[in-house]
């Protein structure tokens, strides 16, 4: 198996059968997949803890409060190369990379003190790539392969209505698909290559987030609150000629929270934090291949300030240091390893990430180019047959108002 996939997809594919109607990865129900982080490469090496962020050109993905202080115009975009490990609880170790662009976006600043802006967004990641032989009926060589995921497109407004007090919104249209493909070779050459296809797609619809930022005796405290959105889902599937459509089913996108504060700590240092949660459950999508429970990140960052360049400091000295740390309890309950569906048993997935990372500035200030390392690992091979190390990279370009006076 090579793999573009979490950790425990491996575990999945033994629930799948060979006819059309079950030949689904739990990827299938509602064209789920890994949780992404849509943050740049700053927030990132500080474990993701962006809700509090503000500034002339700074801002998190999470909050449209924190983009109030942008003076003109900027715009930020983001790729992330990573490479993973998947060990099984057989001891079989095999590894995969991929390369993913989680966040773009754009703001600009309105007369009025108004701020609009606009971004795409990652949510989930639900590509894989899967070969392995076969027996059922008869030897064959199969591939299984997955592309889609849960993208998010942003329409921001916010406004600062004090220095102190600062008011987002966002109209988030959730977009996206899900294809699964399987092709199968048999070892009997009179036999020809059969292809069975899988596609899940739900209306495209939005819903509201809400964000506020409040700073008090320099403290900073962000909030966020996400509203809940019902996306009629239709399942399609087709193999040998036959097609089968299957529609009446919900996959319902639960309210949410975003919680966090960032303080100042020493001359050149300063603390952040932030919990999120998604309200997924047990009513927000039926299947028997994977259960929902609510999910939660927890992020816990450093940084140390870099020195301006007009202090004759080195150039070490004028690179800001970030340190992060983020617990993330994904929305997936799974089968136990051995079990086929989640009526024999289901655990969850727990990811651990430290991240690194600092960044500069280009040389007429109104850019920066931002760097972070984040290491991991997620899964249970005794609870899920898998687990997983992953390796992420994150490269951020912005161009900020200074470069566009």
């Amino acid at each position: 198996m090579s793999s573009r996939l979490l950790s425990i997809l491996a575990l999945a594919m033994l629930a799948l059968l060979s006819t059309v109607a079950h030949a689904t990865s739990v990827y299938s129900v509602g064209g789920l997949g890994e949780p992404q982080l849509d943050e740049g490469a700053r927030v990132r090496a500080m474990g993701g803890a962006g809700v509090a962020e503000f500034g002339v050109d700074l801002f998190s993905q999470v909050n449209p409060a924190s983009t109030a202080g942008v003076r003109h115009f900027l715009l930020q975009g983001t790729i992330v190369p990573a490479y993973r490990q998947v060990k099984s609880a057989g001891g079989a170790s095999e590894s995969a990379s991929e390369t993913e662009i989680p966040s773009i976006r754009a703001v600009v600043r309105l007369p009025g003190r108004f701020v609009l802006g606009a971004s795409y967004a990652v949510a989930t990641d639900a590509q894989f790539h899967i070969d392995r032989p076969d027996t059922a009926g008869t030897p064959s060589a199969l591939r299984i392969e997955g592309t889609g995921g849960m993208q998010l497109i942003r329409i921001t407004a916010s406004r600062e209505i004090t220095p102190s007090l600062r008011f987002g919104i966002d109209h988030e249209i959730i977009a996206g698909y899900y294809r699964e493909e399987w092709t199968r070779d048999f070892a009997d050459t009179d036999l020809a290559t059969s292809r069975d296809t899988l596609e899940s797609r739900y209306e495209r619809q939005g819903r509201w987030r809400l964000g506020v930022q409040g700073t008090v005796r320099g403290w900073t405290l962000g909030g966020v609150m996400e509203t809940k959105r019902r996306l009629p889902l239709t399942t399609i599937g087709r193999a040998a000629g036959t097609t089968v459509e299957q529609s009446g089913k919900n996959l319902i996108i639960p309210a949410g929270m975003v919680l966090g504060a960032s303080t100042p700590v020493f001359s050149r240092w300063r603390v952040a934090a932030q919990y999120r949660r998604a309200n997924w459950d047990r009513s927000s999508l039926a299947s028997d291949l994977v259960d929902l429970q609510p999910m939660q990140r927890l992020s816990v960052g450093v940084e140390r300030l870099g020195r301006r360049s007009e202090d004759g400091t080195s150039w070490r000295g004028r690179l800001p240091i970030r340190i992060g740390l983020s617990y993330l309890q994904w929305p997936d309950l799974l089968p136990v390893a051995g079990a086929s569906t989640i009526a024999g048993g289901t655990a969850g997935v727990k990811e651990w990430t430290l991240s690194l990372g600092t960044g500069i500035v280009t040389q007429d200030k109104g850019g920066t180019v931002d760097f972070s390392l984040e290491a991991g690992s997620r899964g249970n091979r005794e609870e899920l047959g898998v687990s997983e190390r992953f390796v992420r990279a994150a490269f951020t370009l912005q161009v900020g108002d200074d470069s566009w006076k």
